[in-house]
């Protein structure tokens, strides 16, 4: 399926089916444009939304059947200390949740960083006008780079924390 020939309602459809609420699909595809593939960026998202979804109630069910299984100690020593220490099976989830979601809102937020004002607001004697950087870009079904760029994908992940 060439992105170029869907319509806005199939892009819809396919951004819905990948756990968008509709109106945030469609506000998110308007901003579609020769710049800006927003349907792919998308679909690199969605495994990394599913995974942090994952460490939101998955991580907790982990944790209790190793438990059961008399494996938690082998498996997760850090965790299994915590309980040992009283700490709840529900708070460690979070916090695991919280840091995991923080460090890959790093690192998108780094990939989408198009003018790298991270890099020269550390560096302020330093020109970084001429210095090459790196940015995601779509490529097309052939494999070759369509010239349209991954758009600010830091905030938008995991989808179900997203409101109508």
């Amino acid at each position: 399926m060439k992105d170029k020939e869907m319509t806005f309602e199939e892009k819809l459809n396919v951004m819905k089916k990948f756990g968008l609420q509709r109106e945030w699909a469609n506000w998110e595809l308007k901003q579609e444009s020769d710049v800006w593939a927003v349907l792919a960026s998308f679909r690199f998202l969605k495994p990394i939304s599913d995974h942090l979804e994952f460490h939101r109630g998955g991580f907790a069910d982990m944790i209790k059947k190793y438990q059961e299984q008399g494996e938690l100690d082998e498996r997760f020593p850090e965790v299994s200390a915590l309980i040992k220490e009283g700490a709840s099976i529900k708070s460690i989830e979070k916090f695991a949740f919280e840091r995991i979601q923080e460090a890959v809102e790093c690192i998108l937020y780094q990939l989408g960083d198009q003018e790298s004002a991270e890099c020269a607001d550390v560096f302020d004697e330093m020109d970084f006008s001429q210095m090459n950087s790196l940015r995601l870009m779509e490529v097309g079904p052939d494999g070759k780079p369509t010239g349209r760029y991954a758009i600010e994908l830091h905030g938008k992940i995991p989808f179900s924390d997203m409101e109508d």
